[in-house]
């Protein structure tokens, strides 16, 4: 167990204010904007190609809702890392539960996306095991393409 006497605690404090006074906010306000924009371009352009692509659209639907959350999540999570200062606690704290909130809610839509991926496998897996079946009782019933590919008759 460790005493701090009057001189630590002098040091603790000298350490407190070189490292930044509490009226700052944790980064830069040009950097989290800056990377906020840039991050919310990008998730603009990968939206914009999920909607249009080809693809199941309950696959679609999950990454689009995903993507809308995401979109309010940026701005929200720029104002807590760049604007938004310790000093202000009841801004702060609210700012940074409701990024936690809301990237809680991201992440157990991207396990949704997970589990909805692996049924879709399932449904493919299953089809192309029963085609390959039909393929092959046609073929045992002599039913079944005359050629091998590759063979030369």
């Amino acid at each position: 167990m460790m005493i701090l006497s009057a001189s630590s605690c002098s040091d603790v404090a000298a350490l407190a204010q070189a490292v930044g006074p509490p009226r700052s906010p944790l980064v830069p306000t040009w950097l989290a904007i800056t990377a906020a924009t840039i991050t919310l371009l990008a998730l603009m352009v990968h939206m914009r190609l999920v909607m249009t692509s080809e693809m199941p659209s309950s696959r679609r639907r999950i990454r689009t809702v995903n993507g809308w959350l995401m979109l309010g999540a940026i701005p929200l999570l720029a104002f807590a890392f760049g604007i938004a200062t310790p000093s202000q606690a009841r801004t702060f704290g609210l700012a940074w539960a409701a990024s936690v909130g809301l990237i809680g809610i991201i992440v157990m839509l991207a396990m949704l996306d997970m589990l909805n991926n692996w049924r879709l496998h399932r449904r493919a897996s299953r089809a192309l095991r029963e085609d390959l079946s039909t393929l092959r009782a046609q073929h045992r019933a002599g039913r079944g393409p005359t050629e091998v590919h590759g063979s030369q008759s």
